[in-house]
């Protein structure tokens, strides 16, 4: 290649941050962002970073609902309402958060019971292409080539080249 067209070559996009692609994604489905990472503030999704490219994903309930579950287990009530909406509202928030980035595509989730959502960015692995001898049929072309008793009074055989 000569130089004149060095500023004509693109290069390949870079991928978005990990964190940034997470936060995207989640906030499209209508998952709040945290405003702060302090685990006593936060409260929605809090993206940090984790080892190896990673991201660590945590869903936190509002600070009132953790207050007074808090509040419950000092006062030795294990299974008071506040701990197991607590418990049971991350637990299920965290499987649905791993659910939804699953289905983004290209991200491998692991749920760390009872803390998070530990998401990688998959390498990208080209997919062949399906070769057209082994795509199934269309409902069209089934439909056309299907024996039926209305085949001759709905189509003639004549309308079939396009004469009219």
């Amino acid at each position: 290649m000569t130089d004149e067209t060095a500023p004509l070559r693109r290069k390949p996009p870079r991928p978005k941050p990990l964190d940034e692609e997470v936060r995207r994604v989640l906030a499209s489905v209508g998952l709040p962002g945290s405003d702060t990472a302090e685990r006593d503030r936060a409260h929605g999704v809090v993206v940090t970073d984790a080892e190896d490219g990673a991201v660590f994903v945590e869903w936190f309930t509002s600070r009132t609902l953790r207050e007074t579950a808090a509040t419950e287990q000092r006062e030795a009530i294990v299974q008071g309402p506040a701990t197991l909406l607590h418990r049971d509202g991350r637990r299920h928030m965290h499987h649905a958060i791993a659910a939804v980035l699953g289905a983004h595509g290209n991200l491998k989730t692991d749920v760390l019971v009872d803390h998070g959502v530990l998401v990688k960015r998959l390498p990208d692995i080209p997919m062949p292409e399906p070769a057209p001898l082994g795509l199934p049929p269309t409902v069209g072309e089934v439909l056309s080539e299907a024996p039926t008793l209305m085949r001759g009074f709905l189509i003639s055989e004549d309308d079939k080249d396009g004469d009219r």
